[in-house]
């Protein structure tokens, strides 16, 4: 198989379960193979989030693809929903108290979908992305990440505060 073709996953052919007294995932393929301490990413998480996961191992290095979960057995299910709603854990910023540079870091203090939050950011023209003309996702330095989902519907001191970035 060269670098560019993708093996694509049988969601009802393969086991995906947890590794006991671990925290790995373990995926057994249909053909037999098993890999131990495997990850699953969405190719597309924010146009597409429902299809095309990735099956990777800890490395990295795809192992396969799902066109879709459709069909995989409830509890193989369950673990991949919940191993990336983990890895794309993002709240929501809701509203900006202060936006202030310090120490040569931006100081975001915020208010989130899942409560206050302080977090730092390196500098905005690498780690704020432009997703749409009003949707920004941010990046912390610690790399947790947090998203505007709409500018324009934050209120008015909050757009005042990235205003002055953008």
């Amino acid at each position: 198989m060269s670098q560019l073709e993708v093996r694509w996953l049988d969601p009802s052919r393969v086991v995906v379960e947890r590794v006991p007294e671990s925290r790995h995932i373990r995926i057994r393929l249909e053909d037999g193979e098993v890999h131990e301490d495997v990850q699953f990413a969405r190719a597309f998480p924010f146009s597409n989030p429902d299809q095309y996961i990735s099956v990777l191992t800890f490395e990295g290095k795809e192992i396969g693809m799902f066109r879709t979960l459709e069909g995989m057995a409830p509890a193989s299910r369950a673990i991949v929903e919940a191993e990336l709603e983990q890895r794309y854990f993002i709240p929501l910023i809701q509203k900006i108290y202060s936006l202030t540079e310090e120490y040569g870091q931006l100081r975001w203090e915020v208010e989130t979908d899942r409560g206050e939050r302080v977090f730092y950011v390196r500098n905005w023209r690498d780690n704020v992305h432009e997703l749409s003309p009003v949707r920004y996702l941010i990046v912390a330095v610690d790399g947790s990440r947090y998203e505007i989902r709409d500018y324009t519907a934050l209120d008015a001191r909050s757009r005042a505060w990235l205003e002055r970035l953008v």
